[in-house]
């Protein structure tokens, strides 16, 4: 990576960049997928999928002891693929988890989610279940005041719509519940995320557009079941690519976006703004350098509630923090066949499986 692409195209400083600490892993003996990194009250709560007949599921809590695993296989099904790893802590502080269960054939797809009560992985909702084609599996969750999730879907049978729709599925105690649509009908709407704001009101983001080019548009409620869209679109460059949005919200319920964007001329890279009330500010411009290519996004906020990113450019490790004025690069080990990175909610623990090898890393 050449220095003058850097500070020409990221504004990504390198200087007084810090350092990770790498910390034991539970012993896995698969070559793992995908990480899920949770710290909550100075617990370490780490998810993964590992490939053994199939993708199975492992949960583990790191205590003074070391890891402590949280039940076994946690897959409905011990057969099928558990994909789209997702964890959440609710407003308790319990752990939850989403993930997708498919036999591993076309069309067959249940999203299903556990909380841990310190004892066994409790089924609080039932699973949606559907059958799809890959267009229709994106969704996202979080947990609302009153502890039961919240559900945003890919519809994919939204009468009178042009494509995928996307709107919230909500819990009435027995099943799940479609409410109003969000996105916009006349287009495709896909690839949502979801928080739940201190309030108890929710703000989420999503793609909209005709696929070749996709504006990454954010709502959030003004009462219950009440949205309004944060106007313009977030991309840096109407009408190009966008994919993998990520929100987060601030203690404050102040709005961070981080997304993936490229152009007709420019590689995919990644891109954050934060609402300040008002309007949308850009955060610096891409954090990914020269000509590789973004993908794999996550997004935390630090307890001074600055950004920190991580995603994976051409198969290596990049993470960068916001320090309100650059974006300051992590500065990483070597990696290459990187998969399933994950940041904790406050950005200080980072995962990733390296050539199917677990990491994790305390990022100070």
């Amino acid at each position: 990576m050449r220095l003058a692409s850097v500070v020409a195209l990221l504004t990504l400083s390198v200087a007084g960049a810090v350092s990770p600490v790498a910390l034991p892993v539970p012993e896995i003996q698969n070559p793992v997928a995908l990480t899920a990194v949770t710290h909550v009250n100075g617990q370490v709560r780490l998810a993964w999928t590992e490939k053994a007949a199939n993708f199975q599921l492992h949960a583990a809590v790191l205590s003074k002891n070391g890891w402590e695993q949280q039940g076994g296989v946690l897959n409905e099904d011990p057969t099928f693929n558990a994909l789209q790893l997702m964890s959440r802590t609710g407003p308790d502080g319990r752990w939850w988890l989403g993930w997708a269960e498919d036999a591993g054939i076309a069309h067959v797809d249940s999203w299903l989610m556990r909380v841990w009560d310190g004892q066994s992985w409790q089924v609080k909702v039932s699973a949606v279940r559907r059958n799809l084609s890959d267009a229709g599996r994106s969704r996202s969750f979080d947990v609302m005041k009153n502890g039961v999730p919240t559900l945003l879907w890919t519809d994919l049978a939204v009468p009178g719509a042009w494509a995928a729709s996307v709107r919230p599925l909500r819990w009435d105690g027995k099943t799940w519940l479609p409410d109003a649509v969000l996105s916009d009908i006349k287009f495709a709407g896909f690839a949502p995320d979801v928080r739940v704001g201190p309030g108890g009101l929710r703000t989420v983001v999503f793609l909209e557009g005709n696929y070749a080019s996709m504006n990454v548009v954010v709502m959030r409620e003004t009462l219950p079941d009440r949205w309004e869209r944060l106007r313009p679109p977030l991309n840096r460059t109407p009408g190009s690519f966008t994919t993998q949005p990520r929100l987060n919200l601030t203690p404050f319920g102040q709005t961070v976006v981080a997304w993936i964007e490229g152009g007709d001329e420019d590689p995919d890279r990644v891109f954050v703004s934060r609402w300040n009330g008002r309007a949308w500010q850009r955060l610096g411009g891409a954090l990914s350098a020269g000509n590789e290519m973004a993908e794999t996004l996550a997004l935390a906020l630090g307890h001074d509630g600055q950004p920190r990113a991580a995603w994976l450019a051409d198969g290596k490790l990049r993470a960068a923090q916001w320090t309100g004025s650059h974006w300051e690069a992590l500065t990483l080990p070597g990696t290459r066949n990187v998969t399933g990175v994950s940041l904790s909610e406050d950005g200080e623990f980072l995962a990733a499986s390296v050539n199917g090898k677990l990491h994790l890393w305390n990022w100070p």
